[in-house]
């Protein structure tokens, strides 16, 4: 693990390459010390270090029955007398479920299925859409592209899927593929392949190819922040990426970016601390899962880093607190929906159907879990808007003009999927890990909101 410096560019902005991004139509992670060095680790063995890069982040959304919207309906007729549509019959609707059940990336996106399960345990319960069940074949990606594109292919060709519902950081493997064959795919937006292709739907962007947001920067700076590190993995190109667009929104707010510190398990704590420490920064930046980052921060302060800001998207999550303890104390953390201490309508369907159709996952106010819940709501609006007889092509079309996505209230703002597509989210709400580390508290106001950078 070493600090990879930042050069600079004639104007003095981060390294972060630019690239331009297309858009395609379809058709679409001293002896005090060594005992609190040596008990963190015992504890860490209870928790799996996923090397992935991301936040998974979600919200809730309206429970309801999709059978007699009439924004969904059309002059086709019943089910029974539709055209034959892979994954459509007059009574079911077959999704195909990808996600990483095994690799470096499982334990992050483990939680996303119950999501699902209790989305599609909710609407089943109603109805379904237009009368039909929803029903789902689920593959494993191993958290590899090669083998996402093997899966995603398999559910199209072999099970007949209608579209795809997924949750990966090796979307990337089959995006074109999907895109070729005009799937609709929603899911959680973790590479730069969900903002250029139209038939991949996600609530909020967090990569994008040339784009940046001030949010980040500008928060940092308000609480003092001057200069800072970065600490990504190099297994991950998704953390190497965000890593990049949190480089540029702090330089944006003139907060200098001294270079980026390898977090790639397994990690030395007292080496990490001491890079942390010598460089000399104020901030600290995570682009790394909350275990990994929660490493890091135990390092820098074994170290007696002087750290102002330490600020991460990934973390939510009570077990890290458990883990943790007090090293995690005043920790800042930005998540791209309403958290579940604002407890919402909205929180309280996603936590009541959780207990009903997904009880194994416990607890149920999980990251992942939440963003299993909204994927699965885009795929059942975007069924809906299609109307009774609903065909792949019209699925995006219709998704892709809705203009008021508001996920039951528990987005930082609603979503319009024509004008936000191939845009990175803007919106976050911050919360910080209380002083005894037994909570996190919102921060005010919330969410914020900032500016693209390009």
């Amino acid at each position: 693990m070493r600090i990879s410096p930042v050069t600079e560019t004639a104007g003095g902005s981060s390294a972060a390459v630019r690239r331009r991004r297309t858009r395609r139509r379809p058709h679409l992670a001293s002896r005090q010390r060594t005992h609190l060095f040596t008990r963190l680790r015992t504890r860490l063995r209870t928790l799996p270090i996923v090397l992935a890069a991301l936040l998974v982040a979600a919200g809730c959304v309206s429970c309801v029955s999709w059978n007699d919207s009439s924004d969904a309906t059309d002059s086709h007729g019943s089910g029974a007398s539709c055209p034959p549509v892979p994954g459509v019959t007059a009574d079911e609707v077959r999704l195909g479920l990808l996600f990483p059940n095994t690799g470096n990336a499982a334990s992050l996106f483990d939680p996303f299925r119950a999501g699902v399960d209790a989305r599609l345990g909710v609407a089943n319960a109603a109805g379904g859409v237009q009368g039909r069940s929803i029903e789902y074949s689920w593959r494993d990606d191993e958290s590899q592209p090669s083998v996402n594109e093997t899966a995603a292919r398999m559910l199209v060709d072999q099970h007949q899927v209608f579209g795809i519902v997924e949750s990966t950081t090796a979307a990337s493997g089959s995006a074109e593929f999907l895109h070729s064959r005009g799937i609709p795919v929603t899911g959680t937006s973790l590479e730069a392949s969900w903002t250029t292709f139209d038939n991949m739907f996600s609530y909020s962007n967090m990569i994008a190819d040339g784009a940046s947001v001030s949010t980040w920067g500008d928060f940092v700076a308000e609480r003092g922040g001057t200069t800072a590190l970065i600490a990504a993995s190099s297994f991950s190109a998704a953390s190497g990426a965000f890593g990049e667009e949190l480089a540029a929104s702090l330089e944006a707010a003139g907060v200098r970016v001294v270079g980026t510190l390898d977090a790639t398990g397994p990690i030395d704590f007292a080496d990490v601390g001491a890079q942390v420490r010598d460089s000399g920064v104020d901030t600290l930046v995570g682009a790394v899962t909350g275990a990994a980052f929660g490493q890091v921060v135990l390092g820098a302060r074994g170290a007696g880093a002087n750290l102002r800001v330490i600020l991460s998207p990934s973390g939510y999550d009570q077990s890290l607190l458990d883990v943790f303890g007090r090293v995690l104390s005043g920790v800042y953390i930005f998540v791209d929906y309403q958290p579940f201490e604002l407890d919402t309508p909205g929180h309280r369907a996603f936590l009541d159907a959780m207990t009903r159709y997904a009880p194994y996952l416990q607890p149920p106010n999980r990251q992942a879990a939440l963003s299993g819940w909204i994927s699965t709501d885009m795929f059942l609006r975007g069924l809906a808007e299609a109307g009774r007889c609903p065909t792949r092509e019209r699925f995006i079309e219709e998704l892709r003009a809705v203009r008021d996505y508001a996920a039951d209230g528990l987005l930082p703002a609603p979503i319009d999927f024509t004008d936000s597509f191939g845009q990175l989210g803007r919106c976050y709400t911050f919360l910080q890990v209380a002083p005894d580390a037994s909570r996190f508290d919102v921060l005010r106001p919330a969410p914020r909101c900032g500016r693209l950078e390009h």
